[in-house]
């Protein structure tokens, strides 16, 4: 799939939620897609190049802002294209990693050191702080008479599941629409002793423009998910985690070895490993089993070999439900959708 196809292609996923992103990606040309091509792969995301340009002054509301800033701006956006990351780690994609998480903390004497790789302000850092709720839909499930909600056609009802409640204080609540084998509800919430954050540009959630940085790479018509973002930065402002500049795997045994030794070191990456170059993403796998550390993943279905390999056969990479995987050491545990609100679970 070449730049303009992946563009297109992204266009279609995004069209119900942001019609002005679908726009711009739809707009990307022969020329935009050159420019594309020149810088490292890892820096051609639509979400990166669209929070690129905003920050230059493109107006997402503008079909042609784009194509114009690639056109009068071509330096600075090539410049700032290199070195650019993608700040948001959208806190939605806990919703498939909390189950797990629990599950770790509860099997564990010792409380976790969460070790969150790319973590920008260390949204997807409290998992700990997330209600999380499976939801069940009829077409999914047989009848059960534990329900609520129905469906209008059918009288059917979708089954709402409790699977972990947040420690007390500020927190978010996740809903995600489950299917398959999902695990038993946690008996108790996680217990985390320490947080650290690795990033190339960790970005203090204390600081005044700490939010504007985080959503600038949102779409602007998505308000439901800034308001969700904003709910997870006062959760983060809690307890922050503390801020390692670096970048994974050359930076990541220093992050480690940060983390105190009465905690059971979980390293957690989210979206995060695509940005990683392929020979990259195969040194930090190795290094995480050369140390024992256990590691939980969400990351887009494929780019791991290992993980994709564990896959079921009928798992289509294509398919937009399961564009991530869910994994724990490297071992497939779930897929969903990009952002974790729909989840299939293996048995």
């Amino acid at each position: 799939m070449d730049t303009r196809q992946r563009y297109r292609a992204y266009a279609d996923r995004i069209e119900a939620v942001s019609p002005s992103y679908a726009a711009w990606a739809r707009s990307v040309d022969g020329s935009l897609a050159d420019l594309l091509d020149a810088v490292p792969e890892t820096k051609r995301q639509p979400e990166l190049l669209f929070a690129v340009a905003r920050r230059l002054g493109a107006d997402p509301a503008d079909p042609a802002a784009l194509g114009v800033i690639g056109r009068e701006a071509r330096p600075a956006l090539v410049a700032a294209l290199t070195t650019a990351t993608v700040q948001a780690n959208d806190p939605r994609r806990l919703a498939p990693v909390v189950p797990v998480l629990a599950a770790l903390s509860a099997a564990s004497a010792r409380p976790l050191g969460l070790l969150d790789v790319g973590a920008a302000a260390g949204l997807c850092s409290t998992p700990d702080r997330v209600t999380l709720d499976h939801r069940e839909r009829p077409s999914a499930r047989p009848a059960h008479p534990d329900t609520c909600g129905s469906d209008d056609r059918t009288g059917a009802q979708d089954r709402v599941v409790r699977m972990h409640t947040a420690v007390a204080g500020p927190a978010v609540h996740l809903v995600a629409d489950v299917t398959g084998t999902p695990p038993a509800p946690a008996a108790g919430p996680i217990r985390i002793g320490a947080r650290v954050a690795l990033d190339p540009n960790p970005i203090d959630p204390r600081a005044p423009e700490a939010f504007e940085r985080l959503v600038e790479a949102v779409p602007p018509e998505a308000t439901d998910r800034t308001a969700l973002m904003r709910d997870a930065l006062q959760a983060t402002l809690v307890e922050p985690p503390v801020r390692i500049r670096g970048s994974v795997p050359d930076d990541l045994d220093r992050a480690l070895d940060a983390l105190p030794e009465d905690c059971k070191p979980v390293v957690l990456t989210t979206g995060t490993l695509v940005y990683v170059p392929g020979a990259g993403r195969q040194r930090f796998a190795d290094r995480l089993h050369e140390r024992g550390v256990r590691w939980v993943a969400l990351e887009r279905t494929g780019i791991l070999a290992g993980v994709a390999a564990t896959l079921p056969d009928d798992v289509d990479p294509a398919d937009p439900h399961a564009f991530a995987t869910l994994s724990l050491d490297g071992r497939a545990l779930a897929v969903s959708d990009a952002f974790g609100t729909r989840v299939r679970w293996f048995p």
